[in-house]
């Protein structure tokens, strides 16, 4: 889905260089300003954006008078506003928050951190998107309580889904790009909006039954041997009873697709056997996504693929693995799975946390250090 991050600042390069940090993600559409006045101009022909880079000294009109015009607007339909200033003393750090601000970063800035904190405003709108649009028939006066309930949902479905994956993917990176390919791929078959976020949050605790698959099979290098194998398989029945039992519609949508993302269409997968339009369709678009991701993703045991090797892989097996149907919404998305995958790659050569200590590379004490 693509965002429309406005930056309004006085200064030519600092938008070139926040223009620079995003230019690899086709996600996000860059709009510019050089002063308050403009953007408030800008925003009332385009309309609101997705989120406002603000510096706070600029002429004609300045940053704090754009937050307090701004404010009105917020209320009925909310954007994230970082400021990004070479003010640091407190108390103009302490009026832009009071001003509706929702990040304060400092000039001269870490272009990493300035990206994270970006993706996580970003990542908060969406959130409340979706569950605004899921609690539109709710009474008002419940409003704020349900919201509180559903963000906590959310959270722990997102922290499980990252539980899953931490054992042989530190990064987390490997479930992002799936629930971005997932929600391409069920908007091109013509799921609406909250059935397409209903996939984009569910999709991620996939493999959720990992968490029961021991370490010595999941990490191991080499190919496993058929009584390995046989205990891999299992995580799809493991993910499936540790979602089963709730009345969450996410949840049943998320054990739905962790037993059926091995599925094959022509029922040679497992664990059932399903075959065709038995597999329910919420697997059928995982089980192509996660082979794509997988395929062109350095693993433990092997090196990633190609990217055009993978595609022609799944060319290869439509009909036989893969819904055709799924597979030919892939490819009209391809280009747009093909910028994902770049824009969200994994860090090179890192190790699954637990191998690193297993391997001796880092100890217990450094482990404790980085993420102090």
């Amino acid at each position: 889905m693509q965002r429309t991050v406005y930056v309004a600042d006085d200064v030519p390069t600092n938008i070139e260089l926040v223009e620079a940090v995003f230019r690899n993600d086709p996600d996000i559409i860059i709009k510019k300003a050089g002063d308050g006045k403009e953007l408030l101009e800008s925003i009332e022909k385009n309309g609101t954006p997705d989120l406002i880079v603000l510096d706070l000294m600029m002429p004609v009109m300045d940053g704090f008078d754009v937050l307090r015009r701004l404010k009105n607007i917020r209320e009925k339909n909310y954007f994230p506003i970082i400021v990004l200033s070479a003010l640091t003393d407190k108390q103009s750090i302490i009026n832009a928050l009071n001003l509706g601000a929702d990040d304060y970063v400092t000039k001269p800035f870490f272009v990493e951190e300035l990206k994270a904190r970006v993706y996580n405003m970003l990542k908060l709108k969406e959130r409340d998107e979706f569950l605004n649009s899921s609690l539109d028939v709710m009474e008002s006066n419940l409003l704020e309580k349900l919201q509180m309930l559903e963000y906590t949902q959310l959270e722990i479905i997102i922290r499980l889904g990252k539980a899953s994956e931490f054992r042989d993917d530190e990064t987390g990176r490997h479930i992002e790009r799936i629930a971005d390919y997932v929600n391409l791929i069920a908007e091109e078959i013509g799921m609406n909006h909250e059935q397409s976020m209903m996939m984009r949050y569910a999709s991620p605790m996939h493999d959720v039954g990992k968490i029961g698959i021991p370490d010595g099979v999941l990490l191991k290098p080499g190919k496993l041997t058929d009584d390995e194998f046989k205990i891999i398989k299992l995580h799809t029945i493991i993910g499936g009873k540790i979602l089963s039992g709730t009345t969450l519609p996410l949840l049943e949508l998320a054990k739905e697709i962790a037993l059926s993302h091995h599925e094959r269409w022509d029922g040679t997968g497992y664990p059932l056997g399903l075959k065709g339009s038995d597999i329910p369709i919420s697997g059928r678009i995982v089980t192509v996504t996660d082979v794509f991701d997988a395929l062109t993703s350095d693993r433990i045991y092997k090196a990633a693929w190609p990217i055009e090797k993978a595609l022609d892989y799944i060319k290869e097996q439509r009909e036989r693995q893969f819904d055709p149907e799924i597979v030919d919404a892939f490819f009209n998305r391809v280009d747009n799975i093909i910028q994902i995958k770049k824009a969200k790659a994994d860090v090179s050569s890192v190790k699954p946390i637990v191998q690193q200590i297993i391997d001796g590379d880092v100890s217990i004490e450094e482990l404790v250090e980085r993420w102090r």
